[in-house]
């Protein structure tokens, strides 16, 4: 029989895996069996029998149980931090164990693997990574003193990111440039707050509040040299690249204003269509396509969002890696038919 690739979900995940659902509701395969489910059926043990030999699951972020167990309502402690990535690695242990027992005797392939799956929360890690396998990525520094910290923006002109080490979607970033600081954790009473909802992480004005530094240079962070970016329109870019395998499927341009600290679309930053690409030198994209390539390839996973920005001497930097990205709106590129078609057309592959 046919391989049969099991998808896994939750309803509450609008923005990938019900469009990767609907999508499939509008598939008739001729290659491959598809059956769909969500967490909360796993965790009951009721997934359906599947009579393969072979079975492929492409996993989808688990929403809830990321606001249940992990950044649920009143948590504990400042967002990003080891706690939540040490919750984030065991569930997925015991989703991999769980999914070996039910389907004991078959033949699995995960597209992303349920125990590297995690690596992208950890920036660290993932930098250096990437930096060790030859693919660009911010310089880092690692000291955690303030003084050093002042004294690279203030003296030495350097324009800073100071990241949550365990966050995503560009919450718990802070800026730092000589006169210019922002945040979008909130700082209060000499403790630093994290905003309830995703929607709340706008930046705020800090310049010179060094109590907030003082503060935030003990916490699970990443520090790291903004790169000085190619000039383009007056505005501030950059690109996400969904990558399945060896093929980016999808490039997704974002820009915001300028003076924006981020091109996020959760910051405010907007997509812009394919032509802008044709902003750029072909050889630019060509670059930064091979480079998100190899990042996939350095961290074991075969499916991300790569987000990369153009240096203003025209270098391609990884920036982030996201395991779950989000997915473009349908009418701008459908990128669930894309996957769902590029696996069919893996299946060999895939079932080796």
């Amino acid at each position: 029989m046919d391989a049969t690739v099991l998808v896994l979900g939750d309803e509450s995940d609008w923005d990938s895996y019900k469009k990767f659902c609907e999508q499939l509701q509008n598939h008739h395969s001729k290659k491959l069996n598809w059956i769909t489910a969500t967490y909360d059926i796993l965790e009951k043990n009721e997934l359906p029998l599947i009579e393969s030999d072979t079975l492929i699951i492409y996993l989808f972020f688990p929403f809830d149980y990321w606001d249940t167990h992990i950044e649920k309502e009143g948590y504990n402690g400042v967002y990003g931090n080891v706690e939540f990535y040490n919750k984030f690695t065991t569930f997925w242990s015991e989703i991999h164990r769980t999914l070996k027992k039910i389907y004991h005797g078959k033949k699995i392939h995960f597209i992303n693997h349920p125990l590297k799956i995690a690596i992208y929360r950890d920036k660290e890690l993932t930098k250096t990574l990437l930096s060790e396998s030859g693919v660009k990525v911010p310089r880092s520094y690692h000291t955690r003193n303030y003084e050093d910290i002042l004294n690279l923006v203030n003296q030495e002109n350097k324009k800073l990111f100071l990241k949550v080490r365990y966050g995503s979607m560009g919450k718990g970033i802070t800026y730092m440039g000589k006169g210019n600081w922002k945040t979008n954790f909130r700082f209060e009473d000499g403790m630093i707050i994290s905003p309830c909802s995703d929607y709340d992480w706008t930046f705020i004005e800090i310049t010179n509040n060094v109590e907030f530094l003082k503060e935030i240079l003990i916490k699970d962070i990443v520090i790291e040299e903004a790169i000085d970016t190619y000039i383009l329109d007056d505005i501030i870019f950059d690109l996400r690249l969904y990558v399945f395998y060896d093929e980016v499927l999808y490039i997704y341009p974002r820009t915001n204003e300028k003076g924006a600290i981020t091109a996020n679309i959760s910051q405010g930053g907007r997509g812009r269509t394919s032509h802008f690409l044709k902003k750029f030198p072909k050889n630019i994209i060509d670059r930064a396509v091979k480079t998100a390539i190899k990042a996939i390839k350095t961290v074991n996973v075969n499916f991300a969002g790569i987000d990369v920005m153009i240096s203003k001497d025209l270098e391609v930097y990884v920036v982030e890696l996201n395991a779950f990205p989000g997915f473009p709106k349908v009418r701008r590129f459908n990128l669930s038919k894309r996957i769902i078609q590029r696996m069919e057309d893996k299946k060999r592959q895939l079932q080796d």
